[in-house]
């Protein structure tokens, strides 16, 4: 069975909708400049939408923490 490609948004939208529809799927994107370390956990803000997201040593996918629904 082949291999589903990645659903993502199409080509001809522009960046702030193809990133909200990222951080709507759960894909967020760091900012550099906020990134703390905290007993090896690594805490930012989401460039696109201002969530707090944390990441592992061992994951390179960033979560989203903090309250939530609010």
């Amino acid at each position: 069975m082949p291999l589903q490609p990645v659903h993502s948004a199409p080509k001809d939208t522009d960046n702030v909708k193809a990133s909200a529809l990222d951080c709507e799927n759960g894909r967020h994107s760091a900012i550099g400049s906020s990134k703390i370390e905290i007993n090896g956990v690594v805490h930012a803000t989401c460039r696109h939408c201002g969530c707090e997201l944390m990441r592992l040593g061992a994951s390179r996918r960033w979560f989203r923490t903090g309250p939530m629904g609010g």
